[in-house]
């Protein structure tokens, strides 16, 4: 007979498979096109005035990085999903659990971008394979090519693809002597190129963290929306008998503490919770609020903290 207990776990990885074959699938359909888009464009720009390069190159390049970043904010989000499903067994930070997991798939992407600049700039005919692993659980091939003709380490940007702009390209303003000639048919030293790819990434960054942004904040709110919990025909909420436990305790205490001084508040009211070891709330450890070993007084310090302290001041003596 199966153990009640084991039904998350079978369902947390069965949910993990899922989204192993839902990323396969996406993968294949943003990856396996990337070196024919990266050879058009490289066909359009050989065409093209050197003053219409680089328009050229991003025209082609932009819907490339805009892919990447749609993949993993629908990948995080269902990563994120899950966590906040499951928090015994990804832990209290959802947010961090769900980044882990696509760390390959992301480091996947930056190298995709950095051989489409070389692909698209010289034509080179990337080759090889790289291995995608979502966490411990599942694995599986991603067709992305890694090894380039020159080698990634050598190859040089040529001058035309040098631009100035902390937006487009994520390099800011540089002295003009630091500028290098950009109308010209030639190539960029490695320092000029590295920072070009630099700024491909920081921009890749900059927009990925506000694609993951609004994909907590949207999941965040809709997981507070969710009904408590019904369990044979009864609500039940997590964690209820521990966390009204907690409530009394703390209740009472405060209790205490107002009946032989009324009037006590602020820190000298906090100071007698801290004698009389007066829990905390459980919302507030559940939260991240109230961190290991902090004391009531210390607590009064935290202006996130102040307003709560007041409250339950309140609440304990109108439940009396």
């Amino acid at each position: 007979m199966m153990d009640s207990r084991d039904t998350p776990h079978k369902n947390f990885t069965a949910a993990l498979v899922a989204i192993r074959n839902l990323v396969l699938r996406d993968l294949g359909e943003v990856f396996s096109g990337w070196q024919m888009a990266a050879m058009v464009a490289h066909d359009e720009i050989e065409l093209v005035a050197i003053a219409r390069k680089t328009t050229t190159f991003y025209r082609h390049f932009l819907p490339l990085r805009k892919n990447l970043i749609s993949l993993l904010a629908d990948t995080y989000r269902r990563y994120f999903k899950l966590a906040l499903a499951h928090p015994r067994q990804v832990g209290r930070d959802p947010d961090k659990w769900a980044q882990v997991q696509l760390q390959p798939l992301f480091d996947a992407s930056l190298e995709c971008i950095r051989d489409w600049f070389i692909l698209a700039c010289d034509g080179a005919k990337p080759t090889g394979t790289i291995e995608y692993r979502a966490g411990q659980t599942v694995s599986l091939p991603v067709p992305l090519t890694t090894s380039t003709s020159p080698p990634p380490e050598s190859w040089r940007a040529p001058s035309w693809l040098f631009r100035v702009s902390i937006v487009l390209v994520g390099v800011g303003p540089l002295k003009t002597k630091h500028v290098p000639e950009i109308e010209a048919e030639q190539k960029l030293g490695s320092a000029h190129t590295r920072l070009l790819l630099k700024g491909a990434r920081r921009v890749f960054l900059w927009t990925l963290a506000a694609a993951f942004e609004r994909v907590r904040n949207e999941e965040t709110a809709a997981a507070g929306a969710i009904p408590i919990e019904t369990v044979g025909g009864q609500k039940r909420g997590p964690n209820k008998r521990k966390g009204s436990e907690q409530r009394e305790k703390l209740y009472a205490a405060i209790r205490k503490v107002l009946t032989r001084n009324p009037s006590l508040q602020g820190k000298k009211f906090c100071a007698e919770l801290d004698k009389r070891h007066a829990p905390p709330l459980y919302d507030w450890i559940k939260l991240g609020q109230w961190r290991d070993g902090l004391t009531w007084k210390e607590a009064w310090n935290d202006p996130g903290l102040i307003d709560k302290i007041r409250r339950v001041r309140q609440e304990a003596m109108k439940s009396r």
